[in-house]
């Protein structure tokens, strides 16, 4: 059995292979084109097993799927864990490559999970959708700095509670604002609209992934989790079976109190925020309605809250991916109970 590290970058990687007793065999700094990615890999593998490891890092999917089936086994490091395990003061990508295959041979690898393709396409559709999201968040914005400037007058304007609604957008789209401002705004204006009109695409899109899974359905059986959560929620976590207790899986999501101890005394703090941001936001998400379509959720949120509304939606978010975790497991949808909301 031969162990290689790879120190992973965009335009080259380094690799060190050595042998089950540590002693080097090679170190090569190779390009990242394809050709020599196979070339490499193949003389590598010509004589004997190849177990490789590799850091989670930017852009680490294109040369994970190209690797994959020219070694016996590639295993994802966790960058961070790895750190703390191997923190050197001089570091070059020969030190840590040759680190990395150390640690493999040792079998000290702090391993990451890596997901298959068709879950990595699906996230990319999410993220697609997200990041659509916080450009239409931007343009709006600048939108209200183009308003502002031109301190709009137009009372029956001002008075709306949605400038973006379908009067509102009208009537900026008759204003006659200073100098380049009016078609500034126009152009602003287009632009939101194909955001839109791709948000409203992209969510289709995503819909028709939830109406065709069948976790993703048991999931949108939940209060406050809809379509697009419920499709974030399952491709996010996309194994259950890598968490042994549903608190392994609440850590994983970064919605568990910091915890500091030392001698006899141990204090609890806020939650660490380690792990799975879009998992911990579509939570978040969730909480914020939840307790308004079940007597049970909204009992509890009522408890909690007499800490802060923001402890009492942490606490939701925890306690829906407490239910998640169940359901995935014994393949039930969840039972609702109703209640009624004051309008």
């Amino acid at each position: 059995m031969k162990y290689m590290g790879i120190d992973y970058h965009k335009q080259y990687f380094v690799a060190t292979t050595m042998d089950e007793r540590g002693k080097v065999l090679s170190k090569e700094k190779v390009s990242t084109d394809r050709d020599s990615i196979r070339g490499y890999f193949k003389k590598a593998g010509s004589t004997g097993e190849v177990k490789a490891v590799m850091e989670a890092c930017y852009g680490w999917e294109y040369f994970y799927d190209e690797v994959e089936d020219l070694v016996d086994d590639l295993i994802m490091a966790h960058p961070l864990k790895t750190r703390l395990i191997a923190e050197a003061r001089i570091k070059t990508d020969s030190i840590d490559s040759e680190t990395l295959a150390h640690l493999l041979r040792t079998d000290l690898i702090p391993q990451a999970y890596a997901p298959s393709a068709e879950t990595r396409d699906k996230k990319n559709l999410l993220r697609y959708r997200s990041s659509l999201t916080a450009i239409k968040v931007r343009i709006k914005n600048v939108i209200h700095s183009v308003l502002a400037r031109n301190h709009i007058e137009d009372r029956s304007f001002k008075e709306l509670s949605d400038k973006f609604g379908k009067k509102g957008l009208a009537c900026m789209r008759s204003m006659s604002l200073r100098g380049n401002d009016t078609e500034i705004l126009n152009q602003y204006l287009d632009l939101l609209r194909e955001t839109e009109s791709k948000i409203k695409a992209a969510e289709s899109r995503i819909r028709a992934v939830c109406k065709q899974d069948e976790i993703c359905r048991l999931l949108s059986s939940i209060p406050g989790i809809g379509d697009i959560l419920a499709v974030t929620i399952r491709y996010e976590i996309d194994d259950i079976s890598r968490f042994v207790s549903s608190g392994k899986l609440c850590s994983y999501a970064g919605l568990v109190p910091s915890t500091y101890s030392s001698g006899n005394r141990t204090f609890q703090g806020r939650i660490t925020k380690q792990g799975n941001k879009w998992l911990r936001w579509a939570l978040i998400e969730a909480a914020q309605r939840a307790p308004l379509f079940d007597m049970w959720l909204r009992e509890f949120y009522n408890r909690i809250s007499k800490k802060g509304s923001k402890i009492a939606r942490v606490a939701v978010a925890r306690r829906l991916l407490e239910i998640i975790y169940r359901i995935w497991n014994e393949k039930k949808p969840y039972y609702k109970k109703p209640v009624t909301v004051a309008l």
